[in-house]
C-alpha cells in the first residue's frame, strides 16, 4: 500500500478508534461497560468510518442506534456517553459538509435529546442531570463543524485566488511578449526603411554621374546596403506587429551610441565605465539595435532598483564567433523591483533571441547584478562589402 494510502487510511480510523475508547472510559465510574455497552458503542461509531464520504447517513444511522439504544434503557447518563459522543462528532461533519437547512435539522434532532430530558425530569423520571450536559456538547460540535465549514470555505477561496493570481500573470507575461515583439517589428521596420532611403539616394546620385568611379562605388555600396535590408526583412517576417502607431523615421541606435547611453548613466549620478574588448566586426543595424537596448535596458534598471550602488560597468567582448555584452552593477537590488525579472527582461530576451542569442540575468556572488547577453555573430553576419560598423 503506497505511503498516501496508509496515512489516509489512518486518518480515517484513527479518531473512530479513538472516540469509541475514550467514550467507554468514562462508564468504569458506573462499574465498567458491560458487553452491550460495547456492541452497542461498536455500532453507533462504525458510520463514523464514512463521515467523509457521506455524513449524513453515517449520521443517520449513528442516531438509530442511539435512539433504540435509549428506548430500551431510558435517558440515564450512563446510556448516553458511549454512543452519544458518536452521534456529536458525525454532527461536526453534517455541518461542516451538508447544506445549511441540512445542518440545521441535524442540531434540532440532537437538541430534542436534551428536550426530552427535561421533560422527563418534569414527569419525575432519571434523566434531568442529562439536560445541560447535552446541551453544551450538542451547540458545542454545531460551532465546531461551522468554524470547519468557514475555515475549508477561506482555505478554497486562498487557492482560488492563488490560481487566479498565477494566471493573471501568466497573461500578463504572454501580453509583455507581444507588446515587445510589436515594438521590435517597428523598429526593425525604421531599420529598413532607413536602409532604403539611402538606397534610394545612392542610385539617383550614381544617375547624374554615370560611367564614373563615383557610380561604381554608389552601386556598389547599394548593393550592400540592400542585401543588409534583405537581411533585416527576414528577421521582420517573423515579429507580429499588432498597431499601426507612428514610428520616428531617423536610425536606429547602434554599437556608436553606447557611450552616449553610458555618458547619460553618469550624468545621473552613477560612475559608468564602457570596455571593449576584442576585434569589432561588422554587425547589421538591427543586431546594433539590440545590444544598444538591452546596455540602456540594463543601465535604467540599475539607477532605479540597486540601492547603495557605486559604480556600473558594460563590457563588449568580441569573440571568434560571437558578441558577449555583461552590464554589472553592485548594488543591492530592492525588495520590489519587478522590471528585473519581468517585462524589461523579456524585452531583452526577445530582442536578443531575434538574433538566435541568449540573455541571463540574476545577483552576481561578490554582490551587485549582472545582465549578460550572447549573440552569434554567424547569425548577425553581413557580407563584406557591407556597410562597416562603427566600434564604440
Amino acid at each position: 500500500m503506497a505511503p498516501v494510502q496508509v496515512r489516509s487510511a489512518v486518518g480515517t480510523v484513527g479518531p473512530v478508534v479513538a472516540g469509541a475508547v475514550l467514550s467507554v472510559g468514562p462508564l468504569l465510574r458506573f462499574g465498567g461497560p458491560t458487553p452491550a455497552d460495547v456492541v452497542v458503542t461498536l455500532l453507533a461509531w462504525a458510520p463514523a468510518l464514512a463521515r467523509a464520504r457521506a455524513p449524513l447517513p453515517a449520521f443517520g444511522v449513528s442516531v438509530a442506534v442511539v435512539v433504540g439504544w435509549w428506548l430500551v434503557h431510558g435517558l440515564e447518563l450512563r446510556y448516553l456517553l458511549p454512543a452519544g459522543a458518536a452521534v456529536l462528532l458525525l454532527l461536526v461533519w453534517v455541518v461542516d459538509r451538508c447544506a445549511p437547512r441540512t445542518a440545521a435539522a441535524a442540531v434540532a434532532t440532537c437538541l430534542a435529546v436534551p428536550v426530552l430530558a427535561g421533560a422527563a425530569a418534569l414527569a419525575g423520571r432519571p434523566g434531568g442531570a442529562a439536560v445541560v450536559p447535552l446541551a453544551a456538547v450538542t451547540v458545542t460540535a454545531a460551532v465546531v463543524g461551522r468554524d470547519r465549514r468557514t475555515r475549508r470555505a477561506y482555505l478554497e477561496a486562498l487557492e482560488d485566488r492563488a490560481a487566479r493570481a498565477e494566471r493573471e500573470r501568466d497573461a500578463r507575461a504572454r501580453v509583455a511578449v507581444v507588446e515587445e515583439r510589436a515594438r521590435i517589428a517597428r523598429e526593425l521596420h525604421d531599420v529598413v526603411a532607413h536602409n532604403l532611403s539611402v538606397m534610394t539616394a545612392l542610385a539617383d546620385g550614381a544617375g547624374f554621374a554615370p560611367g564614373t568611379g563615383q557610380a561604381r562605388e554608389a552601386v556598389a555600396q547599394i548593393a550592400a546596403t540592400g542585401r543588409q535590408a534583405l537581411a533585416e526583412m527576414h528577421r521582420l517576417v517573423g515579429v507580429l506587429r499588432t498597431d499601426d502607431d507612428p514610428a520616428e523615421r531617423a536610425p536606429a541606435p547602434g554599437l556608436a551610441d553606447l557611450t552616449g547611453v553610458v555618458e547619460q548613466v553618469r550624468a545621473a549620478g552613477l560612475p559608468t565605465v564602457l570596455r571593449v574588448t576584442g576585434r569589432p566586426r561588422p554587425l547589421p543595424a538591427g543586431a546594433q539595435l539590440a545590444v544598444h537596448r538591452l546596455v540602456q535596458e540594463a543601465l535604467t534598471n540599475t539607477l532605479r532598483h540597486a540601492r547603495g550602488a557605486r559604480s556600473a560597468e558594460v563590457r563588449l567582448d568580441w569573440r571568434a564567433a560571437e558578441l558577449a555584452v555583461e552590464v554589472t552593477d553592485d548594488g543591492a537590488p530592492a525588495a520590489a523591483a519587478p522590471d528585473r525579472a519581468g517585462h524589461g527582461l523579456v524585452g531583452m530576451r526577445e530582442r536578443v533571441a531575434a538574433w538566435d542569442g541568449s540573455v541571463t540575468a540574476g545577483p552576481r556572488p561578490a554582490g551587485g547584478w549582472r545582465v549578460a547577453a550572447v549573440l552569434p555573430l554567424a547569425a548577425a553576419r553581413v557580407e563584406e562589402d557591407g556597410a562597416p560598423v562603427a566600434a564604440p
